[in-house]
């Protein structure tokens, strides 16, 4: 950028953090100790400056927050896309699982805090990407629409109830072991509901 003083053109001073610089460094905060320890001072410190550059790039704290959600969330997409390419249904299951395992505080922030609108669990089941996982379902196995949802909603149960316990430290099941948790209840529901719609 230039500056003019008194007939003279000089550059003026290169802006030492932008938004990105600041960004990487809050969403590190979060990530090993929660969006509860990112506050301005000590963002500040890891930057080695005064407040001032935060609320320049951004208006508020709430603001700053909640890009650090929306680039956790973006985190979380990109690793169940990973898990679909992987192994279908499964592998979204076990993406899942991986990521409340290795990023805890992410996945608290994104699925266990009540910071950013959490839906219910009917409009979870009932939301436009889900749908398109239920119609995979029923693809994959040849079960019904309403079997293939249901099929979703247990393994689902049972991959949330897993990863919560990996993210509260309370999971002590190796990866083996969860995989063949996942297959058990899957084969186990998508039979039954075979069973029940051939009656």
């Amino acid at each position: 950028m230039l500056l003019i003083e008194r007939g003279q053109i000089f550059l003026a001073p290169k802006e030492r953090f932008t938004e990105e610089i600041l960004m990487d460094c809050a969403f590190e905060m979060a990530r090993k100790s929660g969006i509860d320890s990112v506050n301005a001072r000590d963002l500040a410190k890891e930057l080695g400056c005064s407040t001032k550059p935060i609320f320049r790039l951004f208006s508020s704290m709430d603001d700053l927050k909640y890009a650090i959600y929306e680039r956790a969330g973006n985190l979380y997409n990109e690793r169940m896309a990973q898990g679909l390419q992987e192994s279908s249904f499964l592998g979204m299951g076990l993406a899942y699982i991986n990521f409340a395992r290795e990023e805890k505080k992410l996945f608290e922030l994104l699925f266990l805090s009540n910071k950013y609108k959490i839906s219910s669990f009917s409009e979870l089941i009932n939301d436009v990407e889900n749908q398109g996982i239920v119609a995979l379902i029923s693809n994959l196995t040849g079960l019904t629409q309403t079997s293939a949802r249901s099929l979703f909603i247990d393994i689902w149960l049972t991959t949330h109830g897993i990863a919560t316990m990996c993210a509260t430290n309370t999971c002590d099941l190796d990866s083996s072991e969860i995989e063949s948790i996942l297959k058990d209840v899957y084969e186990g529901v998508k039979q039954k509901l075979f069973d029940g719609e051939n009656k």
